[in-house]
């Protein structure tokens, strides 16, 4: 029977690493949309959320591009930013089995270096994802590099919908971004509650903001009970479902709580495990 569970918890783990191969729907971050800052959030104090090898992992970039700069005196206007791994580098070192990419039409570029390429219009709010399912434990520090492309000086005010085709890259060089990490930890196994295991997933998105979901796998049909808490211990959201054998979800509604780190159980039977998110929201 156990070699039976085994087999189920391999082909599930496989499927879902199929499924985590496509594009996620990306979201602006509200918040920073909202701040006067420009460029990418989260920003390198926040970091890249943690995942764990064989759990589906998803991390969502807002990228903030401005409408001009000034250098030495004069108007440059900005058509795009280019995002693209450096020369020598093998996808952004990212953890293997991460990828990037947009759901966004505007931002598809072919391929730079090996990998995806991205490209973000100016004077405008777009988003990205790393997803997949990682392969290999590790600390991971990404190389990010970003080219401006502009054109000018310019002595009128520069278009509110620039040309993403055009502009040049010879007024500012490429900047490479080395301060994002995404950490990944070896898999915890399933836990044994008598007969059956159970184990408990990163909730996805995180960080997030309107809502998230929490996803749980277990071996038996009981009551599972899904538990948040603020940092000073109080209850925000609870949830009890009714498990079927393999994976189960539940969604948390962020949109009343407030930016912060925040502690989810999930009980079943007579086991408890843990784990923690993050609610970014004005």
């Amino acid at each position: 029977m156990k070699k039976i569970y085994l087999t189920i918890f391999t082909i599930t783990a496989a499927v879902a690493s199929v499924f985590s191969q496509t594009v996620p729907t990306c979201s602006l971050n509200p918040a920073f949309i909202a701040s006067n800052k420009i460029g990418i959030w989260p920003d390198s104090a926040t970091n890249f959320v943690s995942g764990t090898v064989g759990m589906p992992y998803e991390q969502n970039i807002t990228v903030k591009v401005p409408k001009d700069t000034t250098s030495s005196g004069f108007k440059f206007c900005f058509n795009k930013f280019v995002l693209y791994t450096p020369s020598g580098i093998t996808n952004y070192n990212m953890p293997p089995g991460l990828n990037i990419g947009s759901s966004s039409t505007l931002t598809a570029n072919g391929s730079v270096n090996g990998a995806p390429s991205l490209r973000f219009i100016g004077n405008a709010n777009d988003c990205a994802s790393i997803y997949g399912t990682p392969t290999t434990a590790g600390s991971y520090t990404l190389q990010l590099e970003i080219q401006p492309y502009v054109n000018g000086p310019s002595f009128s005010a520069c278009p509110n919908v620039p040309n993403i085709n055009s502009g040049s890259s010879s007024i500012a060089g490429p900047t490479t971004l080395k301060y994002y990490i995404i950490n990944i930890s070896s898999p915890t196994g399933l836990q044994e509650i008598g007969k059956d295991r159970m184990t408990l997933y990163q909730n996805v998105p995180n960080p997030f903001s309107a809502s998230t979901d929490i996803k749980f796998y277990v071996e038996g049909e009981d009551n599972a009970t899904v538990t948040v808490y603020n940092a000073l211990g109080s209850v925000v959201s609870q949830q009890t479902i009714k498990t079927s054998i393999g994976e189960n979800k539940v969604t948390i509604n962020g949109s009343s709580l407030s930016s912060g780190t925040y502690i989810y159980t999930l009980k079943y039977k007579n086991a408890v495990t843990t784990k923690r998110m993050m609610v970014i929201n004005n």
